[in-house]
């Protein structure tokens, strides 16, 4: 069945290329484009991964297209023998690949010249009759709107930052034209320091009937377990179930929506007096110094003027001159995931003694939930 121009579609994302299946590159396109989707309007039905394989492709493509009114994908439109995304799309719908002139033209002043510009990119010219190219100004594959009998296939460059340019400037515009999209409206609650199923347990049935017109999701990271009330309806209706949580969960909550525990511990800091912090980590590999240097400085918040990591046996650096010392020390994993961090925190009255708080999980998540543990003490009410 095809999906009229004005009705909201169903999406497919397709990520192509076999270093993907390799493990080599992390897919982070597909997560950028289903979190773009959501927010336009656009319902994602799935996301698949493939390798550089033109009959593989194809089948993809008429897998996608049957099933979806649009299909996103990413990768394989570079000039090389193993670029088979124009290929599949080709074959997926029957259509014979020949050169745009303008598209040729393009690429050779592109490069300077035919004479500078490799004989292999001219592969990046081809266009089939139904597909409209797509600019890129910082790379040499174009990308393409294709459209047949009310479906479309966009074709972006792998390069996140390309895919990323060509999304904003060419593709949002052209959705927004074609589809009517109710955007989703989201609302966050965020917390810290109690599990997934102790949230569940503190808010009853409120993720189940969180009321009409309202989804509601809940999902662990490292930051803490958040609670994610969403709807295409009219966003003042997110407030009852957001209120409803911060009261049953109370000194548990430390943010919502774009708060983090960088942002909300800083303001807590500078609410006391101290305009500047310091952080001194070990077992953590500078976790914690990595969190607070990513985060950007707003109003009203302390200064982060660096820190650091002591490493076993080698002569600890000094400090630098702060108004407040944060110290944290994770210890060795224990079992069942389990390992136990401590805690500091140098500032004058508002300051508190060592505090030993226990965190789960491993690898880097380990080191990141410890960090986020630190700045968690620090906005805790005082004892």
């Amino acid at each position: 069945m095809t999906v009229a121009s004005g009705a909201t579609p169903r999406a497919r994302i397709l990520s192509i290329g076999t270093e993907i299946l390799f493990g080599e590159i992390v897919d982070t396109n597909a997560a950028f484009l289903a979190g773009e989707m959501a927010r336009l309007g656009v319902t994602l039905t799935g996301t698949r991964q493939l390798g550089d394989d033109r009959a593989g492709i194809a089948v993809a493509f008429a897998d996608a297209l049957r099933d979806a009114d649009l299909v996103v994908a990413t990768g394989g439109l570079g000039p090389t023998h193993d670029d088979l995304t124009r290929e599949g799309l080709a074959n997926a719908l029957g259509e014979k690949l020949t050169e745009d002139p303008v598209l040729r033209d393009r690429l050779v002043q592109r490069f300077g010249g035919a004479g500078r510009m490799p004989a292999s990119n001219l592969r990046q010219a081809l266009r089939i009759p139904s597909a409209q190219a797509l600019d890129n100004p910082i790379g040499s594959a174009p990308g393409w709107w294709a459209e047949r009998e009310g479906r479309v296939a966009v074709l972006m460059p792998g390069v996140p930052s390309e895919m990323r340019r060509m999304w904003s400037e060419q593709v949002v515009p052209r959705l927004v034209a074609r589809y009517l999209l109710a955007p989703l409206q989201t609302r966050t609650v965020k917390t810290f320091g109690i599990g997934e199923s102790a949230v569940v347990e503190k808010v009853g049935d409120l993720l189940e009937r969180p009321g009409s017109g309202v989804e509601a999701g809940i999902y662990a990271r490292d930051d803490g377990v958040h609670l994610r009330f969403s709807t295409r309806g009219n966003p003042a209706i997110l407030t009852a179930p957001v209120d409803q949580t911060l009261s049953l969960l109370g000194t548990d909550v430390y943010g919502t929506d774009g708060d983090t525990l960088a942002g909300v511990a800083l303001r807590v800091l500078a609410g006391t007096g101290c305009g500047t912090l310091a952080t001194l980590e070990s077992g953590t590999d500078g976790a914690l110094l990595a969190i607070l240097a990513g985060h950007p400085l707003e109003d009203g918040e302390a200064r982060f003027v660096g820190g650091i990591l002591a490493v076993s046996g080698e002569p600890r650096p000094a400090l630098p001159n702060a108004d407040a010392i944060l110290t944290v020390d994770l210890g060795q994993p224990a079992g069942l995931g389990r390992s136990r961090v401590r805690v500091a925190l140098q500032a004058g009255e508002t300051g508190f003694a060592e505090r030993e708080v226990r965190i789960h999980g491993s690898g880097p998540q380990r080191l990141r939930r410890a960090a986020f543990a630190a700045l968690d003490q620090v906005r805790r009410p005082r004892a």
